[in-house]
C-alpha cells in the first residue's frame, strides 16, 4: 500500500505498509525495504539478514490525529572480517536517527516550540496539536541544540545584568547595539569575567553600560581605550531616588499641603451641604485639623513617610471627634483594617522595623505595662521605666508590642444621635509618587496632581530649587551640548543643595556620564533583550540551568 508523503516522510523505502484506525489516532505498521545497507563501522554493504526487531516512532499529527509508526527493522551480518562489529542494524539516511523514538521532522517541531515557549508551555502546546510529550522531553531536545557564539561584533556593545534570583544571583548579558542581537550570556557580573570575554573581542571600541563598578573595572582592565557610555535610564533612576530621599526632610510642609489640598476641595461643596456643615460646626466646633508638628512627630517611630503620618494623625483626630471607621476610611482612601490599626496604636511604627517576637524580653514586662498603661502614661515614659528594669529591645519594637496590647480600635461610638459634618475625601501622595510627578514633563500630569504640585512648590522654595536642578539635569540629554554637565554638577554641588550627594556620584564617573549626555548611544536595546530573557527564564519554571538558558536566548536571537 502506498502511503502519502505527508503521512510518512518521503525517501523511506517501506513495504507491507498498513494503516490501522485506533483510538486516539492512527497506527501505521510497515517493514523496511532498503537494499544492501552499509555497516556503520567499516561501510561495507551486506545482504545477509541476522534477524528483525520493531522500532516505535512518533510522527507529526495528521488532521488533528496522533500518528504512531511501528517499523520492522532488520539486523545484518557484517562480511568484513577485519571489522570489529559482526552484527549491525540498518541505518536510514534521512528522518530516522539511531536510538531515536521519533522522526527528525518531529524533533525539529519540538525544538522550535521549546525555543519559543519553554518546557511546560511547549509540552502543553504539543498536547493540543495531538503530539503528546512531557516537558522533560522538550528540555532534552533543547539541550541538543548547538549554538555558535558570534566571534566578531560591530564594535559597539551594551552590557547589563540580569537576575537568576532577584537580590541574590546575577548574570551578564552582552548585546550588539548595531545588529540588535544578543552576543553572549555570562554566568556572573564580576569584573574578571567581563574582562576575559573582552580578550576574545579586540574589535570592541564602545561599551554602553549601567553604573555598576564591576563593569567599569572589567572594561578598564582589558579595554582601557574603549569609550564607556552610562545608561541614561539608570541615571534618571538614580536622580529620582536622590530626589525622593531629599523629600523626607520636608515632611511637615508636605503634610500641610495635604491639608490645604483637602480644605481646597471643601470649597467645591454644594450650597445646601455647606449650610449643613456650618450649622453642625457651630454646634460641635470645627472639623478637626492636624495636630501640631511637635505632638504629631512624637507619635512616629522610624523612617515613616509623610503620607502615612498624615493618615495616622487624621484618623485619630477624626475618631476622637466622633466619626466612625467607615467614614474615616472613605475620606482618607484607606482600608477599614488599616484605620482600626491606626486607632489601636498610640505610635506609628516604620514598616522596616524588625517584627520578630523572639528578639526581646517584652513578655517579662507585659503584666506590669498593662497596669501602668491605665494611668495614662506615655509610651516614652513606659519605655524608660522598663529599660531601667532590663528590657533589651529598641523603642520601635516596644511601640509595636504595646500596640498589640491595646484594643483593636473598635471603641464605642461617641456620636450619639447628633449629625456630624460631612467628610470629603482627602488625597495624599507617597514619596515615590511625589518624586514621579515632580520630575514629570510639563503638561503630562493629571489636573489633581498638577494642582498639588503647584501648592507644594509654592510653599517650599527648597523643593522648588531641587526640582529645577533635577529638570536641568534631564534637559542635558535633550540639548546634548559639550560642557553642559560641568555647569549642572556645579549648581547641584552648591551649599545647601539637596542633590549634593547625587552630584558627587556623577562627578566620580564624569567621563562615562558625559558620554551619555553628548552621545546618541543608549542601553535601551539591552533592556529590551533583558525583558525577553526574563520571559524565557520564567517559562522554564526554574528548570533552566545557565547553559540551557544561554542556548535558548542565543538561538532566539540568531
Amino acid at each position: 500500500m502506498a502511503i502519502p508523503s505527508f503521512i510518512i516522510p518521503s525517501g523511506l523505502r517501506l513495504s507491507k505498509a498498513v494503516i490501522i484506525n485506533q483510538h486516539p489516532g492512527l497506527l501505521i505498521a510497515a517493514m523496511s525495504a532498503q537494499k544492501r545497507p552499509a555497516c556503520p563501522c567499516c561501510g561495507k554493504r551486506s545482504k545477509s539478514i541476522h534477524g528483525f526487531y520493531d522500532r516505535s516512532l512518533a510522527d507529526l499529527p495528521v488532521s488533528g490525529r496522533e500518528i504512531k509508526v511501528i517499523l520492522r527493522v532488520r539486523k545484518f551480518f557484517c562480511k568484513n572480517r577485519k571489522c570489529s562489529r559482526k552484527v549491525f542494524t540498518e541505518r536510514f539516511v534521512d528522518q530516522i536517527k539511531p536510538y531515536k523514538r521519533c522522526f527528525s521532522r518531529s524533533a525539529d517541531l519540538v525544538r522550535l516550540v521549546g525555543t519559543e515557549l519553554g518546557g511546560n508551555k511547549g509540552a502543553a502546546l504539543c498536547k493540543v496539536i495531538e503530539y503528546p510529550i512531557s516537558s522533560s522531553t522538550v528540555l532534552r531536545t533543547l539541550k541538543g541544540i548547538s549554538v555558535s557564539v558570534t566571534t566578531l561584533t560591530s564594535g559597539i556593545i551594551g552590557v547589563d545584568d540580569w537576575a537568576y534570583k532577584k537580590g541574590r544571583n546575577y548574570g551578564t548579558i552582552i548585546v550588539d547595539l548595531i545588529n540588535k542581537e544578543v552576543i553572549d550570556l555570562l554566568p556572573d557580573k564580576e569584573a574578571d569575567t567581563l574582562a576575559d570575554w573582552l580578550k576574545g573581542h579586540p574589535e570592541v571600541h564602545t561599551v554602553s553600560r549601567d553604573r555598576a563598578s564591576a563593569y567599569s573595572l572589567g572594561i578598564r582592565n582589558w579595554a582601557p581605550d574603549a569609550i564607556q557610555v552610562a545608561d541614561r535610564f539608570h541615571l534618571l533612576v538614580n536622580l529620582t531616588d536622590a530626589f525622593q530621599r531629599s523629600l523626607r526632610r520636608h515632611s511637615p510642609v508636605i503634610k500641610k499641603c495635604f491639608e490645604e489640598m483637602g480644605s481646597g476641595q471643601t470649597g467645591l461643596q454644594k450650597p445646601e451641604e455647606e449650610k449643613v456643615i456650618k450649622e453642625t460646626e457651630q454646634e460641635f466646633g470645627d472639623t478637626p485639623s492636624l495636630s501640631s508638628p511637635t505632638e504629631g512627630e512624637a507619635r512616629m517611630v522610624g523612617n515613616v513617610s509623610p503620607h502615612r503620618q498624615f493618615k495616622f494623625q487624621k484618623a485619630r483626630e477624626l475618631h476622637k471627634a466622633g466619626y466612625g471607621i467607615k467614614a474615616i476610611a472613605k475620606q482618607l482612601g484607606a482600608g477599614r483594617g488599616t484605620i482600626r490599626k491606626y486607632l489601636a496604636s498610640e505610635c506609628l511604627v516604620s514598616r522596616e522595623v524588625n517584627r520578630s517576637r523572639t528578639l526581646t524580653n517584652f513578655c517579662d514586662f507585659e503584666s506590669e505595662l498593662i497596669r501602668f498603661s491605665q494611668t495614662n502614661s506615655t509610651y516614652l515614659n513606659l519605655f524608660n521605666h522598663i529599660i531601667e528594669k532590663g528590657f533589651n529591645g529598641k523603642y520601635g519594637q516596644f511601640c509595636e508590642r504595646m500596640n498589640k496590647l491595646g484594643n483593636d480600635g473598635k471603641t464605642p461610638k461617641t456620636r450619639g444621635n447628633k449629625v456630624l459634618p460631612l467628610l470629603r475625601p482627602v488625597k495624599t501622595w507617597s514619596l515615590s509618587k511625589l518624586a514621579f510627578i515632580t520630575l514629570a514633563r510639563s503638561g503630562t500630569l493629571k489636573e489633581e496632581d498638577q494642582k498639588y504640585l503647584d501648592i507644594l512648590l509654592q510653599r517650599s522654595p527648597e523643593i522648588k530649587h531641587s526640582t529645577d536642578l533635577a529638570h536641568s539635569f534631564r534637559q542635558l540629554f535633550v540639548a546634548k551640548e559639550e560642557g553642559s554637565l560641568t555647569e549642572c554638577i556645579k549648581n547641584a554641588s552648591a551649599q545647601g543643595s539637596a542633590l549634593k550627594g547625587f552630584a558627587k556620584g556623577i562627578n566620580q564617573d564624569y567621563g562615562t556620564v558625559n558620554q551619555a549626555v553628548i552621545s546618541t548611544i543608549s542601553n535601551r536595546q539591552v533592556e529590551g533583550q533583558v525583558n525577553r530573557l526574563k520571559t524565557i527564564k520564567r517559562n522554564m519554571y526554574g528548570r533552566a540551568g545557565f547553559e540551557l538558558l544561554r542556548k535558548i536566548v542565543l538561538a532566539n536571537s540568531s
